[in-house]
């Protein structure tokens, strides 16, 4: 088919690509993503952040920080390790912020050169200049001397007042605490390791490989990168859903990038929804959408992911109720009465499918992960012993790599 006509995805095709892009399933022959070939450790790590793109970083414990839970949904040898000593050992990935905090590959940081001065201009996340408004010259002038001549340091190592400001969700943090996360958003600092949960900061230059920190790119390099990894991992997307998955470019550029290699590396698709709509205006790669029958099934078996996996976290687009027919919601900042589900909601997928989602909680004085509440999308045989005890078996995987002795309440 030529690539100046519109073609029309399969639901299920769709499916299938994106359980594949996101390392939920074998990929295809002649994949467009970089392979993960290591079994486990660091190296599996950084493969694994290469096919993802970039993984949220979230500090909400209930069950396991979100990226460690991604990356163990993705292999069942995964330790929290690896991915410290990817970070702070190998430097092959690097944290920053994209839509959210992210753990991204190194590879990525010549492009996120972009998102720095964005940033610094207050045009990336303008919501956040309010927030950083009381960091002056002279306080980064006096972290940035402070970290040139000590090292890496702790917000707790400069002594400074707290803040005037504070979110009604956080607590107030200390000049130098909001300081140097400032000066981590525009690329100055980095993070070099972490105590605990405690980020250690220090020169970029120190932190960062130098071909990577070295590395510059044009903004129409930055358009072009952005375009081509989002829609590899999008499979077929509006130019606002290629703009979000990164959050570096524009819905315009997006649009004038898709129009401008339209017929030639684009094509403009329409696609499927779960409930049999078609929706248009979607664009595709066209080395994709060739081939797209090429994606096998993913695996049969009971799954559970992260709320903020990649494959349901769509920030706002409701891709997934599209082309899942599931509606993912978050329920952390919604009162408790409110709550349709529950504070910490788990996803949970069979084949191509999600068919539920369980409201689990790691109760670590008694040793146990206990579930709140259980929800079967409807049509599913949700009280099927079989079912029960796969997603027993399932959560009993999930108990063991956050410490716990037994799974309870199901």
């Amino acid at each position: 088919m030529s690539p100046k006509e519109t073609v029309v995805l399969a639901n299920l095709d769709v499916r299938n690509a994106l359980f594949s892009v996101n390392g939920l399933s074998a990929p295809p022959p002649d994949d467009p993503l970089p392979a993960v070939t290591a079994a486990s450790g660091p190296t599996w790590v950084h493969q694994a952040l290469l096919r993802l793109a970039h993984v949220q970083v979230d500090s909400i414990a209930a069950v396991e920080r979100a990226h460690h839970h991604v990356l163990f949904t993705r292999n069942p040898r995964y330790r929290r390790s690896h991915l410290k000593k990817a970070l702070e050992v190998d430097r092959t990935a690097f944290e920053n912020w994209s839509h959210n905090a992210v753990v991204l590959p190194v590879e990525s940081y010549p492009y996120w050169k972009h998102y720095f001065r964005r940033f610094r201009r207050g045009e990336a996340h303008p919501g956040y200049a309010r927030y950083f408004a009381q960091v002056t010259p002279a306080m980064r002038s006096r972290v940035l001397r402070a970290i040139r001549e000590r090292g890496p340091l702790t917000p707790r190592e400069v002594v400074s007042k707290r803040v005037e400001w504070t979110d009604p969700y956080f607590s107030r943090p200390s000049l130098a605490k909001m300081t140097m996360e400032y000066l981590w958003r525009i690329g100055t600092l980095a993070v070099t390791r972490r105590n605990g949960q405690e980020k250690v900061y220090d020169l970029a230059e120190r932190v960062v490989p130098e071909e990577h920190f070295r590395r510059t790119v044009s903004r129409p390099q930055l358009i072009h990168w952005a375009c081509v990894e989002g829609l590899k991992r999008l499979i077929a997307a509006t130019p606002s859903e290629i703009s979000r998955f990164f959050h570096a470019i524009s819905v315009r550029e997006a649009t004038a990038w898709c129009e401008r290699k339209r017929g030639k590396t684009v094509q403009a698709v329409a696609m499927t929804c779960a409930d049999a709509r078609v929706v248009r205006g979607l664009y595709g790669l066209t080395e994709v959408v060739d081939r797209l029958g090429a994606f096998s099934d993913p695996p049969a078996r009971l799954r559970v992911l992260n709320s903020f996996d990649p494959l349901v976290h769509d920030r706002g687009t409701r891709r997934t109720s599209k082309i899942f027919g599931f509606e993912q919601s978050m329920e952390i900042w919604v009162p408790p009465k409110k709550r349709k589900y529950g504070y910490y909601v788990l996803p949970i997928v069979e084949g191509q499918s999600f068919t539920g989602r369980v409201d689990v909680k790691l109760e670590r004085s008694a040793g146990s992960l206990r579930v709140l509440g259980l929800w079967w999308e409807r049509g599913v045989a949700g009280s099927a012993n079989e079912r029960r005890v796969e997603l027993h078996e399932e959560l009993e995987k999930l108990a063991a790599f956050v410490g716990a002795e037994s799974v309870e309440g199901l």
